[in-house]
């Protein structure tokens, strides 16, 4: 077997000499490396000393790979990228599997969150990643393997299993319904503060849309108070603040527990649902067992 090791300059200086030689720039790969300029440099100059050859042309603004430079590049490049390959291959085989979940942060606060502990103690062996945005579902599509996502159940790369059908209706705590006995229809809801998200998305039921579907002209209303994320508005809904719109899946629990009830028992159906989304190209043993949890759990 040959003795390779001796012809092997030291592992610092090829991995100085690639970085200075990918960035074409001593400066540049001391950042990314975390040394001085200075190091780099002398790095290098030691190892075109060992080869005895010249790697680079120093130029007044970068540097410039020789011929001899280019083939050292070729291989110590390939070469690097092999291992680092191979160890991250070994260190993903060592980490417990990782579940990617796309959620809204309402859904996440209100419904899975609380729901989450009871997966961990069924399943130990695996991670759960929660991404969570107020943008819809399309806006984390690309980052996660499955979701719960909201809509009308067309989402290109995922297949939906509905969850549960929406209906919208309004919720307050308990105190401020006792504050306001006045409450006994919808259109007693107009003269109440309402809670309100700020949202710019077509499409997106408000309090105006809620009325309109009744018939009642909402333009009536006279005092609102406006946030810029669902979870604000349930939560300012929850210590009394005024009346949301509360839905299903999403407020079901609060309203079980005691912390929002219903004014007035009025609601509006809209078309678009909770749905239960796997990507199609990810389908694994592990989102399997979420997803059947999942529906379970609904």
């Amino acid at each position: 077997m040959v003795n390779y090791l001796k012809h092997l300059p030291r592992l610092t200086r090829l991995r100085m000499f690639e970085a200075a030689a990918r960035l074409q720039s001593f400066t540049l790969a001391a950042q990314e490396l975390n040394v001085t300029q200075a190091a780099v440099s002398q790095q290098v100059r030691t190892l075109e000393q060992e080869l005895g050859v010249t790697l680079f042309v120093r130029l007044h603004r970068g540097l410039d790979l020789t011929e001899q430079g280019q083939e050292l590049f070729r291989t110590v490049s390939t070469a690097l990228g092999q291992i680092a390959t191979v160890a991250e291959n070994m260190r993903a085989a060592s980490r417990p599997p990782v579940i990617r979940v796309g959620v809204t942060f309402a859904v996440a606060t209100f419904w899975l969150i609380p729901r989450l502990p009871a997966f961990r103690a069924a399943h130990p062996e695996l991670d759960v990643h929660l991404i969570a945005t107020d943008r819809g579902f399309d806006s984390v599509a690309d980052q996660v393997d499955i979701g719960v996502a909201f809509g009308d159940g067309a989402w290109a790369g995922f297949t939906p299993t509905l969850l549960k059908e929406s209906t919208v209706f309004p919720v307050c705590s308990p105190d401020y319904a006792a504050a306001h006995p006045e409450m006994h229809g919808v259109d007693d809801l107009l003269n109440q503060m309402l809670l309100s998200m700020e949202d710019d998305r077509p499409g997106r039921l408000d309090w105006g849309e809620w009325f309109a579907r009744l018939g009642i002209d909402g333009s009536r209303a006279s005092r609102t108070l406006k946030f810029n994320s669902h979870p604000l508005v349930i939560q300012a809904a929850c210590e009394g603040q005024g009346v949301a719109l509360g839905w299903t899946l999403l407020t079901d629990d609060l309203i079980a527990s005691g912390r929002l009830v219903k004014p007035v028992d009025v609601f509006v159906k809209i078309p678009k649902s909770f749905f239960f989304v796997e990507r199609q190209d990810k389908v694994t043993t592990h989102t399997k067992l979420f997803k059947d949890w999942i529906l379970q759990s609904v």
